[in-house]
């Protein structure tokens, strides 16, 4: 009798956290889907105009910015009225995260599965490590710069001409002495990889 009492209160969860779903998907409409993919796109612009060289941190949180301000001029257009956005800014403000999360998703989802990359895997696992020391635009040529320098490398200086490559990819962003470290820590991670 206990089990079937487990097994009834199993389903229940299920359907409930099954309803909690569908629920979230309804909320994300045609409106926020539009207004989600323009976010993306104009957040990768910002990226690579205005904030080029600002901090990772900082970025991260713009889709949710550029999403609660799109939603906001979207609200008051379909609403013919400004004093909509005061009225109801709790829903604004639910709608504009819904949108910067659902550009997340949608930018995820392209780097994951529709951007195709021509690196190597040596290439990939430095892009990796580099990736937020150099600016986004110019990770994946510092990534192969580095890879065939270490590659062609005879002499054993690769970590030097690694230091080169990276000051000359970040524009003197990174102090020296982080260079030096990163370009150390590529080649302690290339060098651990074909060891094993």
């Amino acid at each position: 009798m206990s089990g079937e009492i487990r097994a009834a209160s199993g389903a229940k969860e299920i359907n409930l956290s099954f309803i909690k779903i569908i629920d979230t998907f309804t909320f994300y409409g045609i409106d926020i889907s539009l207004l989600a993919t323009l976010t993306v796109l104009l957040t990768q612009l910002l990226k690579v105009t205005l904030f080029r060289r600002a901090q990772k941190k900082l970025v991260t949180f713009l889709p949710f910015i550029i999403g609660t301000f799109a939603y906001a001029v979207y609200a008051a257009v379909r609403n013919l009225s400004f004093c909509y956005l005061l009225d109801e800014y709790v829903s604004i403000l639910e709608h504009g995260i819904s949108v910067g999360a659902v550009s997340t998703l949608y930018y995820v989802l392209y780097e994951q599965f529709v951007r195709r990359s021509n690196l190597s895997e040596t290439e990939k696992i430095i892009s990796t490590l580099i990736e937020g020391y150099i600016p986004s635009e110019h990770v994946e040529k510092a990534a192969k710069a580095v890879a065939e320098a270490i590659e062609r490398d005879v002499t054993g200086n690769g970590a030097k001409r690694a230091e080169e490559i990276l000051t000359e990819y970040s524009g003197g962003e990174i102090n020296e002495r982080d260079v030096h470290l990163l370009s150390r820590l590529i080649i302690e991670t290339l060098a651990h990889l074909t060891t094993k």
